[in-house]
């Protein structure tokens, strides 16, 4: 009797997994799991059915190139009532260790895993290392570029959170308020999210976005936060494309993309590049 019922529980899942609409849930692979450093392939799955990407991978990128991609990447945060703060994506101290496991892991993925990083950074008070900080990203390679998903920038870890297990970079979902700086071959691709022409010959020795910080924080006054302008509006509406069928995150990072045209640190083929891939649904 016993077995019969678990015949019938398990035929009842099988049948719930295969129904329209079932739950997708986050598949890990643990890649690497080093002290202070940790690598996972990350697929989606709905039911039993693995969600096709159709991801360029596995990729082989070399550590060198990663580590002047990762060195050139800066992000800005509007601090209420205290301007913005410029800075690294990326720790210098945190670069060389990153770029050698994002490379094993763009190696090692297939064409429906991306790769998840999570990198601690400690930093020492009065000769103790007693301060923490967490970094972690999404990384894939599509249509002949890198894309970068930033999800934390140096996050404090605190004390009572150092025993637990450190969050995990979601692909949809925005852990602080930073958005990304672009130029050059690293295009805007979202708030947070960069694609990056990982190819491009700049990459062969150290790489530096306009006005950069050159590793360093810097504080400037607060930058506009703008509406998406009409321009934007109408060009979406001649792609076919109403203002109700866009995410309150595409809004965002088409006001976003414009300010950074406004001010001059892109260029109008990047400009275009970055809108269209703002516009695609992804």
């Amino acid at each position: 009797m016993q077995g019969r019922s678990s015949l019938i529980l398990l035929i009842g899942f099988f049948l719930i997994a295969s129904l329209p609409g079932c739950v997708t849930r986050t598949v890990r692979h643990s890649l690497v799991d080093r002290k202070m450093i940790e690598v996972d392939l990350v697929r989606e799955v709905t039911g039993f059915s693995v969600e096709k990407r159709g991801y360029e991978h596995p990729t082989i990128i070399s550590q060198q190139r990663l580590r002047h991609i990762l060195t050139a990447i800066e992000v800005e945060t509007v601090r209420k009532g205290r301007g913005t703060l410029r800075q690294p994506a990326f720790h210098p101290t945190l670069v060389p260790r990153t770029a050698e496991l994002l490379a094993k892991g763009l190696a090692e993925a297939n064409p429906n895993q991306e790769i998840g990083i999570k990198v601690t950074r400690q930093e020492a008070r009065l000769g103790i290392f007693n301060k923490k900080f967490l970094t972690t990203f999404i990384a894939y390679v599509d249509d002949g570029h890198l894309y970068l998903l930033l999800r934390r920038v140096d996050w404090p870890i605190k004390e009572s959170d150092e025993t637990k297990k450190l969050p995990e970079p979601i692909r949809n979902r925005r852990a602080m308020d930073f958005r990304v700086l672009s130029g050059g071959p690293i295009y805007f691709a979202g708030v947070q999210d960069l694609e990056i022409d990982w190819q491009n010959d700049v990459f062969r020795s150290a790489f530096r976005l306009p006005g950069t910080t050159s590793g360093k924080k810097r504080q400037r006054e607060v930058i506009s936060t703008s509406p998406v302008p009409k321009s934007e509006i109408e060009a979406s509406q001649k792609d076919g494309v109403s203002l109700e069928q866009l995410t309150p995150e595409q809004l965002r990072a088409l006001a976003d993309l414009t300010e950074e045209r406004r001010e001059g640190r892109i260029t109008e083929t990047a400009y275009q590049r970055a809108r269209r891939q703002i516009m695609r649904k992804r």
